[in-house]
């Protein structure tokens, strides 16, 4: 029953008299909300800007690509009436696209699961790992990246990407590379990352902050052990530049209960996945995980360092262990569990 489709499992609650009771049973089978996004393939269309702008850049196999195309709208113009693209160096023009497009910090939301995507520039971002942090209200209105709108909040992104495919190929991996990235909902953040973006510019971004709602234990199930271990593995291979994950988890108070309850050996298993991404990605690039859970943050960088350094004489799989046994104790604790 655990491989039900989502449509067959909507289906049973919709033909159930007794929809409440429906529902509860229903919830039994359900993977977690992001499942859903990390199962189907990324997008197919062609971007013809979208490839390498330097022949130096990419793989042998792009590089020759690019010096075979034939279309000619696949390729940037030469423009040598532009004074900025033809007087300045590359180098010099990076530098003035990474003050006007880099760091900066972009909230990104949706209002439902199928309504337009947006962002504002973060007014406080030195607040912004902070519980208190209220900056924005995107709810309320979708503010205007268009060039000729007049609204306060415009980011002023769009103009200078779209001022022609030159500028754009030079600067738009500045874009996704030099900012952070923060979302409070799955449905915007995979949408996002799933089906609006190509691969490669996944790969690009390098901070990302997320609150992610978790309906239930993500091990309660197979489909929700799959989509959570789906989950740490694309922050992992899909997301290869992250040098920042910070993950704030709201976790039901059922869910709570469990954690709280579990002891921290027996019913550590569904945060192996977070561990195992952590250890690999700080030993591959040194990136920096984090997760937050009941107001306290913990580093999952540090807890595989201590386990490591307090088991010198025991395998991987013993450090493994205990690292996952570490962390669980002070979710729980964190939770309000007792010491």
């Amino acid at each position: 029953m655990s491989l039900w489709g989502d449509s067959a499992i909507n289906a049973f609650v919709n033909l159930t008299p007794s929809s409440p009771w429906a529902m509860r049973v229903a919830e039994q089978w359900k993977g977690l909300p992001f499942g859903k996004y990390l199962q189907q393939p990324a997008p197919t269309r062609k971007r013809a800007l979208s490839g390498p702008h330097e022949p130096t850049d990419g793989s042998l196999w792009q590089r020759f690509n690019l010096f075979s195309m034939t279309e000619v709208e696949c390729r940037p113009y030469d423009q040598p009436w532009s004074l900025f693209l033809s007087r300045l160096p590359l180098d010099v023009r990076i530098i003035i696209y990474e003050m006007v497009l880099g760091n900066m910090h972009f909230h990104v939301e949706s209002g439902t699961p199928q309504s337009r995507i947006f962002h504002i520039v973060c007014t406080q971002p030195d607040t912004i790992g902070e519980p208190s942090h209220s900056c924005h209200h995107l709810n309320v209105h979708r503010p205007s990246s268009a060039p000729r709108d007049e609204y306060r909040e415009a980011s002023g992104l769009l103009p200078l990407l779209v001022t022609c495919r030159m500028v754009y190929s030079e600067c738009i991996h500045i874009l996704y590379s030099t900012n952070s990235f923060q979302f409070t909902s799955n449905h915007a953040a995979f949408r996002f990352l799933k089906t609006m973006i190509p691969s490669h510019r996944v790969q690009s971004i390098r901070h990302f902050r997320m609150t992610m709602r978790i309906p239930h234990h993500p091990h309660m199930n197979t489909r929700s052990k799959r989509d959570w271990a789906a989950l740490w593995d694309f922050f992992e291979n899909d997301m290869t530049g992250l040098q920042t994950l910070n993950l704030k988890l709201l976790l039901l108070h059922d869910t709570q209960q469990q954690i709280i309850k579990a002891d921290d050996h027996a019913g550590s298993g569904w945060v192996e996945p977070m561990v195992l991404m952590a250890t690999t990605t700080n030993r591959r690039r040194g990136c920096r995980v984090e997760v937050m859970t009941g107001g306290q943050t913990q580093d999952l960088s540090d807890v595989s360092v201590a386990s490591e350094s307090g088991n010198s004489i025991c395998d991987d799989q013993e450090a493994l262990n205990s690292a996952c046994a570490i962390l669980h104790s002070k979710i729980r604790l964190s939770l309000g569990g007792q010491g």
